[in-house]
């Protein structure tokens, strides 16, 4: 492992300050960060990176290749896509989770990262945001250290995500009365994306069998 390059790159990377919510199980979640590393070869400079990595809502047993997990990443993916195979099989073989990073902004600050970094959590607790995520990292890494955030957050969030689906019997082979309402309320979709009168009907329905949170992304959309 110590040979590993991706390994002695992570190896350096700190996770300094990680959101407490974790990821939704029904609907996307937003995470916000910024990522700290020392510019190479200039002293006493920084690098800070900040962005928006958009969790989309777990999916159960969906084939997907690695590298179409994670979108706005840098080339790295595939690659790192390979090296996590192992630590993450059981996560992404049980539940299918898609990131994409977006909104990428960088700038020079003239100060030491440890400094840069002190300064931001102060602010931090100070405006008690407790929603963002702070990295140390290589700069050369900062995409793998991302991406390896976003899969260890997607880890601390599965237990919650499983709990969710299973009191939704949504495990289940014919998912029971479940699978019925679900199949309805997919037919519901389909005509009103033909009808737009039947859109009333569709929220009436969502409500009533308690799935208008899980649906809710989708219904919005029809608007």
């Amino acid at each position: 492992m110590a040979s590993d390059p991706i390994w002695n790159l992570l190896s350096r990377t700190q996770i300094l300050r990680e959101p407490k919510r974790r990821l939704a199980t029904f609907g996307s979640t937003h995470i916000d960060y910024h990522l700290i590393s020392a510019v190479d070869e200039l002293p006493d400079r920084t690098r800070v990176r900040e962005g928006t990595v958009v969790a989309q809502r777990p999916q159960i047993l969906t084939p997907s290749a690695f590298k179409e997990r994670f979108e706005g990443f840098e080339d790295e993916s595939a690659e790192f896509a390979r090296w996590i195979s192992t630590s993450y099989r059981d996560l992404l073989r049980g539940l299918e989770y898609n990131f994409r990073n977006q909104g990428l902004a960088a700038r020079v600050v003239h100060d030491d990262p440890r400094l840069v970094a002190d300064r931001m959590l102060a602010d931090f607790d100070t405006r008690d945001v407790t929603d963002r995520a702070v990295i140390r990292c290589p700069d050369g890494a900062w995409s793998l250290a991302l991406m390896k955030f976003t899969l260890d957050e997607a880890a601390r969030s599965f237990p919650g995500h499983v709990r969710d689906l299973e009191r939704r019997d949504m495990f289940s082979p014919d998912r029971g009365e479940g699978g019925r309402r679900r199949r309805e309320v997919e037919a519901l979709f389909d005509s009103a994306r033909r009808d737009r009168s039947a859109i009333e009907a569709l929220g009436r329905k969502l409500r009533e069998y308690d799935f208008f949170k899980e649906y809710e992304d989708r219904f919005l959309s029809l608007f």
